[in-house]
């Protein structure tokens, strides 16, 4: 799930804009009401073309027994109202290991991975081709919820395959929310409350690290605007999990529009 809150945090979306768009934003990730990671991501996007970049690392108690750091990248076109990825880019390490993972050149067939270290057999499945075609990778799935022009960014169903694992998202809009800002968030205002959920088709772990998903799990997205004619953003996340609730929180937000720039959002 590591992956799917970066995705989440490079959401900010938006198509129809002809001008150059840059979006800086910072998240911090809480379990149990202690801090335990933060992200960095900047978002680019003009009429034809984007590029989401997030810098993620653990902290707090998490970042004492097991440090992580993760950079991350997605690549793509948009053409007709449609995502078209050409690339998505995961390197890091996990308690001082190399990790790195990439997949390119989709064009109708699947992907071209690259991974290190290599798939464990005796730990995951591979995930067949078949259920490789016609998938997104994970920033372009999210960038995709932000571009729908026929719906509401919190009704879709979404395919996505990020080198390791096929899991199908569904989202449903489950009305709106009043947060307030506080220690811990940016924001104050109205944001739309997304359900989302997850069925993993292949790829999973064989023993998962904390015991099998709990059935009623559950994961709520509130996303907004920040400006009249801005783009989506994430603003909260929570996630159900085995030992206790994930939360992440939008902490600053800033806006460049062809190189003129503006503070949405101030800790």
């Amino acid at each position: 799930m590591r992956w799917l809150i970066a995705g989440l945090i490079g959401a900010a979306l938006l198509a129809g804009k002809a001008e150059a768009r840059e979006l800086d934003l910072s998240y911090a990730i809480y379990f149990g009401g202690f801090s335990v990671a933060d992200f960095q991501s900047k978002i680019e996007y003009d009429s034809s073309d984007y590029r989401v970049t997030t810098e993620a690392r653990s902290a707090g108690v998490l970042d004492y027994f097991f440090p992580i750091e993760v950079t991350s990248e997605g690549l793509g076109s948009l053409r007709d109202g449609r995502v078209e990825p050409k690339a998505y880019l995961s390197h890091g390490s996990f308690k001082g290991e190399p990790r790195r993972i990439s997949l390119r050149n989709r064009n109708g067939a699947p992907p071209e991975i690259a991974m290190h270290p290599p798939r464990d057999p005796d730990k995951r499945d591979a995930v067949p081709e078949a259920l490789q075609l016609g998938t997104l990778d994970p920033y372009a799935a999210l960038v995709a919820l932000a571009l729908r022009s026929d719906g509401h960014p919190c009704e879709a169903e979404l395919p996505v395959f990020n080198g390791r694992t096929r899991t199908d998202f569904r989202l449903r809009h489950a009305g709106s929310d009043r947060l307030q800002k506080s220690d811990y968030s940016a924001f104050s205002g109205t944001a739309d409350l997304c359900e989302v959920e997850y069925e993993t088709l292949a790829g999973g772990y064989k023993k998962p690290w904390f015991g099998k998903d709990k059935s009623n799990s559950r994961t709520r997205l509130w996303v907004t605007r920040l400006s009249a004619d801005g783009p989506w953003i994430p603003v909260r996340l929570e996630a159900e999990g085995a030992f206790g609730m994930v939360v992440g929180h939008i902490t600053g937000a800033s806006e460049r529009i062809d190189l003129a720039e503006r503070i949405l959002l101030k800790p």
